[in-house]
């Protein structure tokens, strides 16, 4: 990105958020263009609220007419924001749209394609031009005129001074609030122990239901199990951290339903070389998805964990979970 298009994002972001420029073209307005551009603003918005209501295979002429009306206005409406004195009760349709064109010609700006296309209504003298409109494109015609009245409603603004600083005040609060949030995220996302299980090899002596080993490492906890072996003698599930690790906590999570008793008595065992284990620590309590294991070995530095049910019966696994350092 240039630098020119830099600056020009940051000054989009200060305009959104401190309103400098909308406020001194807002402040400039005399309390009798103010006056006019609401009056033709509010007039504008009841005809499209009516509009919008009465829309439908056999009201859309009318729906049509409020469109146009509600357009006109504002088009007046922006048009007194622009020129002091203005007597927008003396324009006429086609006065309107051909000032409403120079003023879009001055700004360098440009119109929905939709407003090319709905501008001879807005000049028609034919009262009975909508009404010959065929079905389908009147209903097209209303869809324009949706489109073309939302643009001519945003090219000027109708907030006082004090609205704006009321504006800029949320805004501000707004962003500080969302930059605090985003700070707490990161520095939680940055300062919270890893999972040292997520992602890891997983091996099992059996799986049942299309379940996987890897699906109890896998970060979800949202179904009601990750991992389910078949009936055996001592099913078991272990994990590969990939290196040695002190571990400082373990969470095991259980199924999500009411079936907390299959997996008990449980042992969490510990491998240097995923062969040879050791028990650490057994459950003999049903545990679940919302009530885990937790296990906090005192000074067990290792790379192979395992889940083994101490009887035959099945292990059944929401997830587990590993905290801890690498040792040296």
């Amino acid at each position: 990105m240039s630098r020119m298009a830099f600056n020009s994002v940051i000054e989009r972001i200060r305009e959104l958020f401190l309103l400098e420029q909308a406020e001194r073209q807002i402040a400039a307005l005399t309390d009798a263009q103010r006056k006019a551009m609401r009056a033709y603003n509010a007039a504008a918005s009841r005809r499209l609220h009516v509009a919008s209501d009465v829309r439908g295979p056999s009201q859309t002429p009318v729906a049509l007419e409020l469109y146009r009306q509600g357009g006109l206005f504002f088009a007046r409406a922006f048009l007194v924001s622009r020129q002091e004195g203005l007597d927008a009760e003396a324009l006429t349709p086609e006065a309107t749209i051909r000032q409403l064109d120079e003023a879009l010609e001055a700004d360098g700006s440009s119109a929905p394609p939709e407003f090319a296309r709905v501008k001879p209504l807005f000049l028609s003298s034919d009262p009975l031009e909508l009404d010959r409109l065929p079905a389908a494109q009147a209903e097209q015609t209303a869809q324009e005129l949706e489109v073309t009245t939302r643009w001519l409603s945003r090219l000027y603004d109708t907030r006082s001074p004090r609205e704006f600083k009321i504006t800029r005040i949320a805004r501000v609060a707004a962003g500080v609030a969302g930059a605090v949030a985003l700070l707490v995220i990161f520095f939680v996302w940055v300062f919270s122990p890893k999972n040292l299980a997520r992602g890891k090899p997983a091996l099992s002596s059996s799986t049942m239901f299309s379940t996987t080993p890897a699906g109890a490492v896998d970060g979800s906890k949202s179904g009601q199990y990750g991992f389910h072996s078949a009936l055996e003698d001592s099913p078991w599930l272990s994990v590969d951290l990939g290196a040695r690790y002190a571990i400082k906590t373990a969470k095991v999570f259980g199924r999500g339903d009411s079936y907390h008793d299959q997996s008990i008595p449980l042992a969490f065992e510990a491998s240097d070389d995923g062969t040879t284990y050791r028990i650490i620590a057994n459950r003999q309590e049903p545990f679940s998805a919302d009530d885990p294991w937790i296990v906090t070995p005192a000074g067990l530095v290792t790379r192979y964990i395992r889940l083994r049910t101490l009887r035959r019966s099945y292990l059944v696994l929401g997830e587990v979970e590993v905290y801890g350092q690498k040792s040296n």
